[in-house]
């Protein structure tokens, strides 16, 4: 009988340790297709609690610019500048370089090999009727977690994240194309938010080439607006 347990617990090594090691893979090669993007623009759909808003942003190096039809974000690679059209106000950011999310720093949307997050592979996965490899990602322990190490993952009843951690930082899905790579849609679970936020990516136009106007702010054109400075 120990014989036994013993050898199902080194089978289970075993396959979270090639689950570990393909996710990091899939990520590597994700790394590798955007990076070959040069400037690109994104066009996606986020929605929260049933309600969907769509938008799309425009990256350059460390810049971008992202469009809603009620905020736009405008951001020269050091501070960004939040238009909000419906209460009519510009609130200033200096950017936040470990914030990977859509409105706050598009450009490190896709970025999941810094070490912030551990990983493994799911499985495959159907997604708006796209082939796609399941990841699922959570945030690294305090002290620094290695890719993969399966510690802190506080995962929804019923995944098949196999792990026993209770970390209650931010934790992601992702989906990759089985095609291309390329990214489908990234589901957020934040300790703050009772809904998840699932961003679907509609399309990707790479190898743009995109002037530096697109990501200076001018406030000749948001003439009224008041200005909430955080720098």
């Amino acid at each position: 009988m120990r014989k036994i347990v013993f050898f199902a617990a080194a089978m289970l090594v075993a396959v979270n340790a090639f689950a570990d090691e393909w996710s990091g893979i899939l990520l590597g090669e994700l790394a590798d297709k955007v990076a070959g993007w040069g400037d690109y623009r994104v066009e996606f759909t986020v929605t929260v609690d049933g309600q969907a808003i769509g938008g799309s942003y425009k990256v350059s190096g460390d810049k971008y610019r992202v469009q809603t039809p009620d905020i736009e974000v405008i951001c020269d690679g050091t501070t960004r500048w939040e238009v909000n059209r419906t209460d009519r106000t510009v609130t200033i950011d200096p950017v936040d370089p470990a914030d990977r999310t859509v409105m706050a720093n598009p450009t490190r949307l896709f970025d999941f090999l810094d070490g912030s997050y551990d990983h493994r592979y799911v499985g495959p996965a159907l997604i708006n009727g796209v082939n796609c490899n399941w990841i699922e990602l959570w945030e690294s322990p305090a002290g620094g977690g290695s890719a993969g190490s399966g510690a802190g993952f506080a995962g929804r009843a019923g995944t098949t994240s196999g792990t026993t951690g209770g970390g209650s930082g931010q934790t992601i899905e992702a989906y990759l194309s089985t095609r291309t790579d390329e990214p489908v849609r990234l589901v957020y679970r934040m300790p703050f938010l009772d809904a998840d936020v699932v961003i679907d990516v509609v399309d990707i136009t790479p190898h743009l080439s995109l002037g530096s106007a697109i990501f200076s702010y001018r406030s000749t054109l948001y003439a009224g607006y008041e200005e909430i400075d955080f720098r």
